[in-house]
């Protein structure tokens, strides 16, 4: 069929699992822009005013797109949503990973993108690090867990690789990344997900 030929169909038929059809059109167009280099620029995004307003929004959302600008801390959730030509966006690297696979097989493959993202590390705890993420997922709240619990989780998991070392080596991947909001209201140390990993039923 032609549109098995269209890798932006693909993308669309990928996000499926969790968008509604129109949306997924708009943000495989989007996504598909986002893949052609390190960073994509407002005016690169073949959308328009108004589309470009939504999908970016919904795009930072689900961390798809995070912007460049940003407060000190780096995390995801203090970044600056600006709609402005000239904006500059990245995605995550375990995201980019995810779609591009996904552009070619039509599918969400998360635990096949996560093993990528950790390929330079020894296979015994690339595997630790994917039983963690699976295990976590059910105690995760609004795609957040806290430090004490990802600790019992692992421990409860039997997972003998330093739960620490997964979470710095997840960070560098963009598969979690720090809260300030939470862990400086509360005093602990909280985590954020990526959403689109778990849009894939099968990475649980």
């Amino acid at each position: 069929m032609e549109t098995d030929k269209n890798p932006i169909n693909r993308l669309a038929g990928a996000l499926s699992a969790k968008l509604s059809e129109p949306d997924c059109q708009v943000m495989a167009v989007l996504i598909d822009a986002a893949l052609e280099s390190e960073n994509v620029y407002t005016e690169q995004i073949p959308l328009s005013d108004e589309e470009k307003h939504d999908y970016l929004l919904m795009a930072f959302e689900e961390r798809i797109l995070i912007p460049v600008r940003g407060r000190q801390t780096g995390a995801w959730e203090d970044r600056m949503l600006r709609f402005a030509v000239g904006e500059m966006f990245f995605m995550p690297h375990v995201a980019r990973i995810l779609f591009e696979d996904a552009r070619q097989t039509g599918t969400l493959e998360s635990e096949s993108a996560v093993r990528k993202v950790l390929s330079h590390h020894p296979a015994r705890f690339i595997d630790h690090s994917v039983i963690f993420l699976k295990q976590i997922r059910p105690h995760t709240k609004s795609c957040m867990a806290e430090g004490g619990l990802m600790t019992a989780v692992a421990q409860g998991a039997g997972i003998e690789t330093d739960v620490h070392d997964i979470v710095d080596n997840c960070v560098t991947a963009g598969i979690m990344n720090p809260c300030t909001r939470g862990s400086t209201l509360q005093g602990l140390a909280w985590y954020e997900f990526h959403p689109c990993l778990y849009w894939d039923e099968k990475f649980q």
